[in-house]
């Protein structure tokens, strides 16, 4: 799991932001479409109000598991990229509920050559409930849940890939909020999954996973959180 070291990294940076200690503030100045950077980190907003929601995130991702015929995910596809398309709607300033949809591009693992290539994608519901309604630090967790997608291109070989579900995905962070409708924060985020046919031995054609077990990823980075209007 040496591939998850960066999620304490993203710990301790959201860690230091809400170790800031609160400023004074008066309310009734803030416009809630401005953006307020006077220097106080943690400072009092306008609630969010409620409204429809576009997340946009990226950051480092890997796997760890097996994966049927096709392998270990570990040695097959190496550490990656995500990038991450969220829509929701934010029913009040501490509930939200909504899709997800990652795609991810990984290196290759020591089990494959180079020039290999090793893609990924899930999509998904989630609920999301948020800490606070009225600071510029809000801490919130989301659950989830859906379809995982492995793709392997191999050099020299038939490409491969597996189907599955994402049987649960739990994603934290603390947003810094600019102004009630844009918040920023850093990110991390645990999927537990099970990869359930594969094309491996039949390129054609998918089969069911005969060994089938369960599949760790994990992800750090960092979000970006847009109103889009009531």
């Amino acid at each position: 799991m040496k591939a998850l070291h960066l999620i304490p990294v993203a710990v301790v940076v959201a860690g230091t932001i809400a170790a800031a200690g609160p400023a004074r503030a008066d309310t009734d100045s803030l416009n809630p479409d401005a953006f307020d950077l006077s220097g106080a980190i943690d400072r009092p907003v306008p609630p969010t109000p409620a409204s429809f929601e576009l997340a946009l995130g990226a950051g480092y991702t890997q796997g760890a598991g097996g994966a049927g015929l096709i392998g270990a995910i570990e040695d097959l596809a190496g550490p990656g990229g995500t990038v991450e398309l969220q829509l929701g709607y934010r029913a009040s300033a501490q509930f939200a509920a909504g899709c997800y949809g990652t795609v991810a591009r990984f290196r290759h693992g020591d089990a494959i050559g180079d020039g290999s290539r090793a893609y990924g994608a899930t999509a998904g519901i989630q609920a999301v409930w948020h800490s606070t309604t009225s600071r510029s630090l809000d801490p919130w967790i989301s659950v989830g849940a859906g379809w995982r997608g492995l793709w392997l291109s191999r050099v020299g070989s038939q490409a491969s890939s597996m189907q599955g579900i994402e049987l649960l995905r739990v994603q934290t962070g603390i947003d810094y909020r600019l102004s009630s409708r844009l918040a920023v924060a850093p990110v991390i985020a645990l999927s537990l999954s099970v990869f359930l046919v594969e094309n491996a031995a039949m390129p054609d054609d998918f089969t069911s996973v005969e060994d089938k077990q369960l599949n760790l990823y994990g992800f750090a980075g960092f979000l970006g959180r847009f109103d889009l209007g009531g």
